[in-house]
C-alpha cells in the first residue's frame, strides 16, 4: 500500500508542476452572407473581326505598292501592281485588289519580287495582310462545367496589358455546338468594338464574364482558410477556444471565399495565429 500511494502521490506532482498550455493569441472575423459574383474567366488573342492575306491572281513581277502600312482601304481598292510581261509579249500592269475594306496591316515584299498565283495547290505569295480593325474578336474554349452559363449575347469584359487599368465591353458573338473530344472544352468567340483601333491584332487579352450570383451566401476572408493537401480547414473561436472545422469551398471573389459547407453566419473565424493551431486550445482575441 505504501508503494502504491507513493506512486499516486509522484503523479498528482507531475500533474501539478506541468507547465499550463501558452494560451494563443489571435484575430477573428465574424462569417456573414453576402452576395458572390460568379466570374468566369479565360484568355485568347485578339483577331480582327475580318483578317484576310492577300494575294494575287495572276504571276508576275511586284512593280510597286499602291499603299503603305497603315493606310485605310476600300474594298475593289488597287493594292499592287504586277507586271506580266514575257519575252517578245507585253501586258498592261495587273492590279491586285483588296477584298475587304480595311487597313493595310503589313506589306511583305521587295520592288522586283516574283509572285506566284495560287494553282495546283499552291497557296501562290501573300503580298499583304488586310485588317478590318473597327471591331476585333477573341476564340477561347470553355470547360464543360461552364457550359450552362455560356450564351450568345452575353456580355464579357476584356482586359490587355497595354491598358492595365481600362476594362473593354463587348459581349458572347458565337458558342459551338460541338464540345472537342480532346480537350473537353467548348469553343466560342467574343466581339468588342474597336473604333479607335486601340486594341491591335495579337494582342493578348484577359477575358472575364459574369455568368451569375451565389445569393446571401457564407462568406469567409481568404486568409482563414488553412489548406491540408486536398482538404480545407478553418478555426473558429468560441468562448475562448478555437475549434478546428472542414469546410467545403465554393466560389471566390474580391477577398472572400463561399463556404458551402461547414459554417454559419455569425462564426468568428480566425484570421491572423491560425497557422500552428490545434483543435481545442485556449486562445485570446486581440482587439488591435
Amino acid at each position: 500500500m505504501a508503494i502504491k500511494f507513493f506512486t499516486l502521490k509522484n503523479k498528482s506532482k507531475q500533474l501539478l508542476n506541468k507547465p499550463a498550455e501558452e494560451t494563443a493569441v489571435v484575430k477573428v472575423s465574424p462569417v456573414e452572407n453576402q452576395d458572390i459574383p460568379l466570374w468566369l474567366s479565360y484568355a485568347g488573342t485578339i483577331k480582327a473581326k475580318d483578317e484576310i492575306m492577300l494575294y494575287a491572281k495572276v504571276s508576275g513581277k511586284l512593280t510597286q505598292y499602291l499603299v503603305k502600312e497603315g493606310d485605310k482601304i476600300e474594298k475593289g481598292q488597287a493594292v499592287a501592281l504586277l507586271d506580266r510581261d514575257e519575252t517578245g509579249l507585253e501586258y498592261a500592269p495587273v492590279q491586285v485588289e483588296s477584298a475587304i475594306n480595311g487597313i493595310i496591316g503589313k506589306t511583305f515584299l521587295d520592288q522586283g519580287t516574283m509572285v506566284t498565283s495560287a494553282s495546283g495547290g499552291s497557296q501562290g505569295t501573300a503580298l499583304a495582310v488586310i485588317l478590318n480593325m473597327d471591331e476585333v474578336a477573341v476564340k477561347v474554349s470553355a470547360p464543360e462545367q461552364d457550359i450552362p452559363y455560356i450564351k450568345p449575347g452575353l456580355s464579357v469584359d476584356l482586359i490587355v496589358d497595354a491598358y492595365p487599368q481600362e476594362v473593354f465591353k463587348g459581349e458572347i458573338s458565337k458558342v459551338s455546338e460541338l464540345v472537342d473530344v480532346l480537350t473537353r472544352t467548348l469553343p466560342m468567340e467574343v466581339r468588342i468594338k474597336n473604333s479607335d483601333h486601340r486594341l491591335k491584332s495579337g494582342m493578348f487579352a484577359r477575358i472575364k464574364i459574369l455568368a451569375g450570383w451565389h445569393k446571401q451566401a457564407i462568406a469567409l476572408p481568404q486568409e482563414s482558410v488553412v489548406r491540408e493537401l486536398a482538404d480545407a480547414y478553418v478555426f473558429i473561436e468560441e468562448s475562448g477556444v478555437a475549434y478546428k472545422k472542414k469546410v467545403i469551398l465554393g466560389i471566390e471573389e474580391d477577398g472572400h471565399i463561399e463556404a458551402v459547407q461547414g459554417l454559419k453566419s455569425g462564426d468568428h473565424v480566425i484570421v491572423f495565429g491560425q497557422q500552428g493551431l490545434r483543435d481545442g486550445i485556449p486562445v485570446k482575441v486581440s482587439k488591435e
